[in-house]
């Protein structure tokens, strides 16, 4: 019913509509379902997408704009021409200006398709996807309202001014309706929170606030707490022999580098296409360990020499994969 609400009649083949994203901030995924290594880039609350198609409870849209010339690089992978290789990402503005509003943040990593050049600009487009109650129909929604200040990298061309959250501890209750609890303002909704609840403010920035409410969980459904000290000690063997109990545990492992890969369909526990590492455990009688890689992290990656010892700070996606049986973990950093 709320899909309907929201986006009227669409169906799957209907031809392409205007949207606006009615949240802060939303996604834009590669595929259509969260995973930790899908995101593509943050489009921020009044941005205007076309989109052309839904899966599920998911859009299909057309993201376009304008980004700082030499913060993209030439590429000619998976059919396009240009990738974000700026550390930290780039912005993407509505105007060839560096005052021009901001329509999203780009992750590096993101491919992109090249529309024409402006001086030092450049208009891009990305089809992709993203979750559709974010998302208004602009022939049916009201007025937009101005977008509040979102925190992100700035462009090379011009560092825009940023500043220190200001501490302000009080007390705030949730509004007449309930609220999404982000894990960071540009980060996935982990929770929602139900009017009426009372929340502790620890900090605010730009039109985020960052906030404390206590509640009680079943323990039973709960994981030991996270730390890559603690799970240092896991192996490859430990997490292969029990594959339930360790998903979701941080790890600093040693690994031998082979090869980047791209996941086949026939991977089940990879989205298709997806990068990940062939990697040798440390201890090579443990065998292989499959490293999915994301996007901002591809570059880095592909710089690495077949055989080369890296350690790596990694979550474990699952202790033992479908097809071989070996784990997989989701890459956070190379230390």
């Amino acid at each position: 019913m709320l899909a309907a609400a929201l986006l009227g009649g669409w169906t799957a083949g209907a031809t392409a509509q205007t949207v606006r994203v009615s949240v802060p901030g939303e996604n834009f995924r590669k595929e259509p379902r969260v995973t930790s290594n899908n995101k593509l880039a943050t489009v921020l609350e009044g941005t205007r997408l076309e989109a052309k198609g839904r899966q599920g409870r998911w859009l299909r849209v057309t993201l376009e704009g304008w980004i700082w010339t030499p913060s993209v690089g030439a590429t000619d992978r998976e059919g396009f021409d240009l990738v974000v290789d700026k550390a930290g990402g780039e912005n993407l503005r509505e105007s060839p200006d560096r005052q021009a509003r901001r329509a999203a943040v780009l992750l590096r990593g993101m491919l992109l398709d090249s529309l024409e050049r402006r001086g030092s600009w450049t208009r891009v487009r990305r089809t992709a996807w993203m979750w559709e109650e974010s998302l208004t129909d602009v022939t049916a929604a009201a007025p937009a309202e101005p977008a509040p200040a979102v925190p992100a990298a700035s462009d090379s061309a011009a560092p825009e001014a940023g500043g220190r959250p200001s501490a302000g501890p009080a007390g705030r209750i949730v509004s007449r309706s309930a609220v999404r609890l982000h894990v960071s303002p540009d980060g996935d909704t982990v929770a929602t929170v139900p009017a009426g609840t009372d929340l502790e403010v620890l900090a605010r920035e730009g039109g985020w606030a960052r906030v404390r409410l206590e509640g009680w969980v079943w323990e039973a459904a709960t994981l030991p707490a996270d730390s890559a000290a603690e799970s240092a000690v896991l192996t490859a063997t430990d997490v292969r022999a029990n594959p339930e109990q360790y998903v979701g545990r941080r790890v600093q492992w040693r690994v031998q580098f082979v090869s980047l890969e791209r996941a086949e369909a026939v991977r089940s526990d990879f989205y298709e296409g997806e990068p990940f590492i062939l990697a040798r455990a440390e201890d090579r009688s443990e065998g292989f360990v499959y490293i999915a890689v994301p996007p901002e992290l591809v570059i880095q990656v592909e710089d690495l020499r077949p055989l080369q010892t890296l350690d790596l700070l990694a979550r474990v996606r699952t202790g033992r994969s479908a097809l071989m049986g070996v784990p997989i973990l989701d890459l956070i950093a190379i230390q």
